[in-house]
């Protein structure tokens, strides 16, 4: 593959609003809803707290490369996307006269965070909504690093899930978790380089923290990037045991 490199980087987590509070372990216990400062009036109001998460780290990583969040291509990936506004709508076709609401319609779609993000910011660049399973991660890496090469610009790639609602929720902890790196063919201004994606085999298990997101699998990649470590990381998540996966090669760049 060809060099690629990280120029920005996000996190939201209760308890972390940066990926530097996260990677250096300083929860403040006072962070408790996504800022998603783009949102304004209505949007921001009428936003989950899914989509503003997302919206949070997308500018979070548009800002430290030095990107517009107004005029940069972004890759957006959800393994279970807005299911609570998709199961109220479900619980609305059963109750009463069956009519559901307009705005909750419209905030149940997979790509509701992108649709946000660029309406608030006036963003016609190409965006792509994904999902998957154990591959969401790599997936998302793999679309960003194509259109980054396609359209020969930084682009910003957000990863955004919360746990799942009844009657699919899962045992165990699940704490909702906005990850974004933007990525780019030019090493300047660039935190990290990397390179080696190719296929390997070795056991994961998933982050306690976060329980069964898939989203948590990109969390030693952003750790290495901010804690500058060289090294080579998973980034698939598919469950227990071993499974084959997608390594990366990292490499810090500058002091």
């Amino acid at each position: 593959m060809k060099p690629v490199f990280i120029k920005g980087v996000g996190l939201w987590t209760p308890g972390f609003g940066t990926a530097d509070a996260w990677c250096n372990g300083n929860p403040d216990a006072e962070i408790i809803k996504p800022g998603a400062s783009l949102l304004k009036g209505p949007l921001k109001r009428r936003s989950s707290e899914l989509t503003r998460i997302a919206v949070e780290v997308y500018e979070q990583a548009s800002r430290m490369a030095g990107c517009d969040p107004s005029h940069v291509p972004s890759v957006w990936a959800t393994a279970h996307g807005e299911h609570s506004n998709a199961l109220r709508l479900l619980g609305m076709m059963h109750e009463g006269e069956g009519k559901v609401s307009p705005t909750s319609f419209h905030n149940s779609v997979h790509n509701t965070a992108s649709g946000y993000a660029s309406i608030s910011t006036g963003n016609v660049h190409p965006s792509t909504t994904l999902t998957g399973g154990g591959e969401l991660v790599s997936a998302a890496i793999m679309e960003t690093i194509s259109m980054a090469e396609a359209f020969e610009q930084d682009t910003v790639m957000v990863l955004a899930d919360e746990a799942l609602k009844e009657p699919f929720d899962l045992p165990g902890a699940h704490t909702p978790l906005g990850i974004g790196l933007c990525l780019g063919n030019s090493p300047a201004h660039a935190l990290a380089e990397v390179s080696g994606l190719r296929r390997d085999a070795a056991p994961l298990e998933p982050d306690p923290h976060f329980g069964h997101l898939h989203v948590s699998a990109a969390l030693p990649l952003l750790e290495h990037i901010v804690r500058r470590q060289s090294g080579r990381v998973a980034l698939e998540l598919q469950g227990d045991g071993i499974s084959e996966v997608l390594g990366i090669d990292i490499e810090p760049i500058g002091p």
